[in-house]
C-alpha cells in the first residue's frame, strides 16, 4: 500500500529515480556479490572508481588485452574502439542472442577500418565468433566490471541488451543500449513483481543515461520512447534480418519430418516454451481444426526447449490429441528450415512481439503464416499473413487453419506475398544502420 502510494505521487518518483534506484541498486550488488568482491583487494579499486579517485588498475587480477588501432580513415584518428557486451550470444542460438550474433558478424564484415570491435562477456567459451574479434572477460559483478571496461578505454560501449545489471558506471565512453522489454507491460500478468519493477523503473532510469539507443521494430521504439520519456529520435531502429539457410528445399532434401517421426500434413509452431508464445491457444486451435474434414489427418508439431511438460501433456490428453503432438525439442538451423519446408502452415499466436523473427523466417521457406495482430507483428508481417485479432480466441486459430487448408488460391497468395515481404529484411542493412549510428555518436561523417 504504502510503495503503490509512493509510485503515484509525483514528488516521490522524483525521489526514486534520482536517488532511491541508485542506492537500491548499489546495495543489491554488494550485498549479493560480496563473494566476489567484497572480500578482497577489488572492491578497493571499483569503489575508488565510484568516487572517482585515482586507483592502480595494475593491482588487478584482470588481464586486460591491448587494444591497437588499425588502419586510419577519414574523419577518425586511427580506429574507434568498440566494445560489445555479447551475453545474449553465450547464452544460446534464440531471440536475441540470434539477433545479436548476426548483427555483429555483419558488423565485422562491413567494417572499413573505421572500428576495433572487443567482444565483452563474462567468461571465455569457444563460440566461433569469439576467434575473429578482440575479447574482454570481465567480472559477473557489474562494480568490478564497469571498472575493467572503463579502464579500456573505449570510444563506445555497446550494451545488449539494456538490463538492471549494466555496468556502465563511471564508464566515460558514448553508451549505446540494445532495449527489449516491452512485454511486462503488455501482458503484466505473466511476469513477476522484479521484472515489472525493473521494466518500470529501473530500465527507464538507465535509459536516460544512455548516449543512443537501439530496438529492433518502429513499434517498439514509439512505445518504449514513451514509457522511458526518453525523445524518440534517441532510438535507432534496426530489424532482424533473414540467413540465406531460409529458403525453397527440393523435397528430397526435406528429411526432418522423418527423422522425427512426424506424419504429414502438420501444423507448425517454433519457440521456447513460455505463456507468452499462447500454448493453449495453439492446442485448442490445432484440437478444434482436428474435428473439420480438412484436419482430421493433421499432426502439430510443437519444436523448441521445453514444450514437452507436464502441462502440455495434460492439455493434450484432455484435448483428446495426445497421439497427434510431436514435441520434437531442440531442433538445429537446418532442422526448422526443412520443417517450416514440409508444413502446412506456420502457426505463431504470440501475446506480445517486439519483431516475431520466426515469422519471416518461415516465409523465407515459402511457409503461410497464422499469427497474432498484436504489438509489433502487424509491422512486421505487413499482408503477407493471416492475423489473429484476439490471440486467445481458439476458434479463430481454428476457422485461420481451415482457411488454408480448403483455398488453395489463399495459400499460394501469402507464399507469393511472403518471399515479397522478407525482402525488406536485410542483416547487412541492419548491420550499416548502426555502423552509421557509431559513426554519428562519433562525429563523423555517415556513409551513404
Amino acid at each position: 500500500m504504502l510503495l503503490n502510494r509512493l509510485i503515484r505521487s509525483k514528488n516521490a518518483s522524483t525521489v526514486i529515480f534520482t536517488y532511491f534506484l541508485p542506492l537500491l541498486f548499489y546495495t543489491h550488488v554488494i550485498v549479493f556479490s560480496s563473494k566476489n568482491i567484497a572480500c578482497n583487494k577489488k572492491f578497493q579499486n571499483v569503489y575508488s572508481v565510484l568516487l572517482r579517485q585515482p586507483t592502480n588498475l595494475k593491482k588487478r587480477s584482470i588481464t586486460i588485452p591491448k587494444i591497437q588501432n588499425s588502419k586510419k580513415n577519414d574523419g577518425l584518428r586511427g580506429c574507434a574502439r568498440i566494445g560489445i557486451f555479447t551475453r545474449p550470444i553465450d547464452q544460446g542460438y534464440s531471440g536475441s542472442g540470434h539477433f545479436l550474433l548476426e548483427i555483429v558478424c555483419h558488423m565485422m564484415k562491413l567494417n572499413d577500418g573505421s572500428f576495433d570491435f572487443t567482444l565483452i562477456h563474462y567468461e571465455k567459451n569457444d563460440k566461433p565468433i569469439y576467434a575473429s574479434a578482440k575479447e574482454l572477460v570481465v567480472p559477473r559483478n557489474p562494480l568490478a566490471a564497469a571498472a575493467t571496461v572503463r579502464s579500456a578505454r573505449f570510444d563506445i560501449v555497446h550494451y545488449a541488451p539494456l538490463s538492471p545489471y549494466t555496468p556502465f558506471w563511471g564508464v566515460k565512453a558514448k553508451k549505446v543500449a540494445m532495449v527489449l522489454g516491452a512485454e511486462p507491460y503488455l501482458v503484466p500478468e505473466l511476469y513477476g513483481f522484479a521484472h515489472r519493477f525493473h521494466a518500470k523503473f529501473t530500465k527507464p532510469w538507465l535509459a536516460k543515461r544512455m548516449d543512443a539507443l537501439v530496438t529492433v521494430s518502429q513499434t517498439s521504439r514509439d512505445f518504449l520512447a514513451v514509457k522511458y520519456a526518453v525523445p524518440a529520435e534517441r532510438f535507432t531502429v534496426c530489424h532482424s534480418g533473414v540467413g540465406p539457410a531460409y529458403n525453397r528445399l527440393p523435397e528430397a532434401e526435406i528429411k526432418a519430418p522423418a527423422k522425427f517421426g512426424i506424419r504429414s500434413p502438420y501444423i507448425l509452431h517454433l519457440s521456447n516454451f513460455s505463456e507468452r508464445k499462447n500454448p493453449e491457444t495453439i492446442m485448442r486451435g490445432f484440437a478444434e481444426f482436428r474435428k473439420s474434414t480438412q484436419g482430421q489427418e493433421s499432426t502439430l508439431v510443437l519444436a523448441g526447449r521445453g514444450w514437452r511438460n507436464e502441462r502440455t501433456l495434460a492439455l493434450a490428453a484432455s484435448l483428446g490429441i495426445s497421439n497427434c503432438v510431436v514435441f520434437p525439442g531442440f531442433v538445429s538451423e537446418r532442422e526448422v528450415v526443412e520443417l517450416l519446408n514440409g508444413a502446412l502452415c506456420f502457426l505463431f499466436p504470440s501475446l506480445a512481439e517486439g519483431f516475431g523473427m520466426p515469422n519471416i523466417e518461415a516465409m523465407a521457406c515459402g511457409c503461410p503464416v497464422i499469427t497474432s495482430s498484436v504489438f509489433a507483428i502487424p509491422e512486421v508481417v505487413g499482408d503477407a499473413a493471416l492475423l489473429l485479432d484476439n490471440p486467445r480466441d481458439h476458434l479463430a486459430a481454428a476457422k485461420a487453419m481451415n482457411s488454408l487448408v480448403s483455398d488453395s488460391k489463399l495459400r499460394k497468395s501469402l507464399v507469393e506475398r511472403g518471399f515479397k515481404r522478407i525482402e525488406a529484411f536485410s542483416w547487412n542493412d541492419s548491420a550499416r544502420s548502426l555502423l552509421d549510428l557509431y559513426k554519428k555518436m562519433l562525429g563523423t561523417v555517415v556513409s551513404r
